[in-house]
C-alpha cells in the first residue's frame, strides 16, 4: 500500500469563506496550485490509480483558517473539517485528512481538535510553521501542545510563505527556498525550546524532507554544544540529532541524493511518502512516487517509506 501524507484539497466553499473573511492569499494558494487543484475527487482518484497511490491524506496547505476574529476562524475551520470528514466517509479506503485549527485562538483550537479528531478519516491535525506572526514554541500555544500530547496526536507542519525575511522576497525565493527553511526552523524551534521533550506523545511530521535538516545534522549538534557552553543554547540535554530522529518527514523533494541523505541522517523508518499534489502535478506527481525507487535504497526501506511507516504512524488499515 502506498500512502501519500502530503497532499492538498481546497473545498470551494472553504476558500470562498476565507476570502469573505478577509484572509489574504486564500485564492492565491489555490491559483498557485494550477489546474489540478480544480479536479473533482473522482478525477483525482483516477490520477492516483495511475501513479499507484492507494491512500491520500488531505490538508489545506498554507490556506489555514488563521483569522483575527475567533468566530470567523472557527466557522472556517469547521467548514473545512466537515468537508474532509464527509469526503473520508464517502471514500473510506482512499482518503484520510489532517484537520485544520482556528488559531491563534488556542481554546477554540483545542475544542476543534477534539471535535475533528473524532470524525471519520481524521488522522491528525495540520499546523502552520508559524501562526499570525507567532512561532510554534510561543508560550501562547503551550495549552494546545498539552492537549495534543494527551491525545498522542499526529501534527503535520506546513510552511506559510511568511517569516523568511527580506532576502527571500524576490525571484520567487519565498516558496522556492523559504518553504523548506520554514520547515527546518519550525522543527528546530520545537526541539530546542523543549516542546518535543515536554510533550513527547505528539508525533510531528515535517514536510519536504525536513528542509535542510538532514544536510545539517552534524553542524546542528556542534553549534548546539557550543551555544550550551556559552549559556544561550537549547533547552535540551541530548544533541539535536537525537531529537530530529524522533520526528517524521515526508519525501516531497524529488531528488534521489537528497532522499539518501535524509534516510542516512534521519532514518528510513522516519520517512513518509509525500507528493504535495496538486502543487506537483503531471510528470512531477509521477516522479514524486517513482524517485523512491531511483535512490538506490534497500527494497525493504523503500516499502517502509512508501506506505508501511505511514500506516503504523496514522493507524491506517487495509
Amino acid at each position: 500500500m502506498r500512502v501519500d501524507v502530503h497532499a492538498h484539497y481546497f473545498p470551494a466553499s472553504y476558500i470562498d469563506a476565507l476570502a469573505r473573511f478577509g484572509q489574504p492569499g486564500a485564492r492565491g494558494a489555490v491559483a498557485r496550485a494550477g489546474p489540478a487543484a480544480t479536479l473533482s475527487l473522482d478525477e483525482r482518484l483516477a490520477l492516483l490509480d495511475q501513479v499507484g497511490i492507494d491512500v491520500q491524506v488531505l490538508s489545506v496547505a498554507a490556506a489555514m483558517p488563521y483569522l483575527p476574529d475567533e468566530q470567523q476562524a472557527v466557522a472556517a475551520a469547521r467548514l473545512a473539517n466537515d468537508w474532509y470528514a464527509d469526503t473520508c466517509a464517502r471514500y473510506p479506503s482512499r482518503f484520510a485528512a489532517f484537520a485544520c485549527l482556528p488559531l491563534p485562538h488556542v481554546a477554540a483550537a483545542i475544542a476543534e481538535a477534539e471535535r475533528a479528531l473524532a470524525a471519520p478519516g481524521c488522522v491528525g491535525v495540520t499546523v502552520g510553521c508559524s501562526v499570525a506572526g507567532r512561532q510554534l514554541d510561543d508560550p501562547l500555544f503551550e495549552p494546545l501542545w498539552a492537549a495534543l500530547d494527551q491525545r498522542a496526536a499526529v501534527v503535520f507542519l506546513h510552511p506559510m510563505g511568511t517569516g523568511v525575511g527580506p532576502a527571500l522576497q524576490d525571484y520567487g525565493l519565498r516558496w522556492m527556498l523559504g518553504a523548506p527553511v520554514e520547515d527546518a526552523a519550525a522543527a528546530l524551534r520545537l526541539i530546542l525550546a523543549g516542546v518535543t521533550v515536554r510533550y513527547p506523545h505528539v508525533r510531528v511530521i515535517v514536510p519536504h524532507l525536513g528542509g535542510v535538516l538532514g544536510f545539517l545534522v552534524q553542524r546542528l549538534d556542534d553549534e548546539a554544544q557550543r551555544e550550551a557552553v556559552e549559556g544561550v543554547g537549547p533547552r535540551i540535554t541530548d544533541p539535536p540529532s537525537a531529537h530530529l530522529r524522533r520526528l517524521w518527514y515526508d519525501t516531497v523533494n524529488l531528488q534521489p541524493s537528497a532522499l539518501r541523505c535524509a534516510c542516512d541522517a534521519l532514518g528510513g523508518d522516519r520517512l513518509l511518502l509525500g507528493t504535495d499534489f496538486p502543487y506537483l502535478a503531471g510528470a512531477k506527481l509521477e516522479r514524486a512516487v517513482r524517485y523512491l525507487d531511483e535512490a538506490g535504497l534497500e527494497p525493504g526501506v523503500v516499502a517502509a517509506i512508501a506506505g508501511e511507516n505511514a500506516r503504523a504512524l496514522l493507524g491506517l488499515t487495509g
